[in-house]
């Protein structure tokens, strides 16, 4: 899960589809200016998730993967966006037992209890459910196992573009 209120793919994305602009609240410009402008986007910083309290998050996902490990930090990490530069990623693993702390059936029904307590809340406005982390990817797993993945026209004809000019045959 990324700590920025969206994955970097999202605006790389949206500058390739040749997208102007991109929502409110994504990012900021190389100078620390929120923006909507997508290259100045693609060249500067993503915002956190959930403004101060999300960047303290991040703060400590960034000690826990890159400071602990020794790991390239901030904007030291290379790879798909920075061309020439070691990707240099690194991770952090964290495991609980949580038998350790209470019975594993009393953990498990307590989980559902507190799962359930979430979905019956209200949903925001404009939304007719509410969600727990993991629904919308087991729910787009089941759609993309039964229907396929979906690539829009743009993308696709990058990808028989590129097949053709390393002379790989297209489908």
């Amino acid at each position: 899960m990324a700590t920025t209120t969206v994955a970097k793919n999202r605006i790389v994305k949206a500058s390739a589809l040749g997208w102007p602009t991109i929502p409110a609240g994504w990012a900021m410009d190389p100078q620390g200016v929120p923006t909507r402008d997508t290259e100045q986007a693609v060249h500067g910083l993503l915002m956190p998730l959930g403004g101060y309290k999300g960047s303290g998050l991040g703060l400590l996902v960034e000690i826990l993967s890159s400071v602990l490990s020794g790991g390239a930090m901030a904007g030291q990490v290379g790879g798909l966006y920075v061309k020439g530069r070691r990707m240099n990623t690194s991770h952090s693993f964290l495991a609980i037992d949580a038998s350790r702390f209470l019975p594993l059936e009393t953990f498990q029904s307590r989980m559902e209890e507190l799962v359930q307590a979430v979905k019956a809340a209200r949903p925001a406005p404009g939304y007719n459910e509410v969600m727990v982390a993991g629904d919308p990817e087991w729910r787009m797993e089941e759609q993309r196992s039964r229907d396929g993945i979906p690539l829009d026209a743009e993308v696709w004809g990058r990808l028989i573009a590129l097949a053709q000019r390393q002379g790989v045959p297209g489908p």
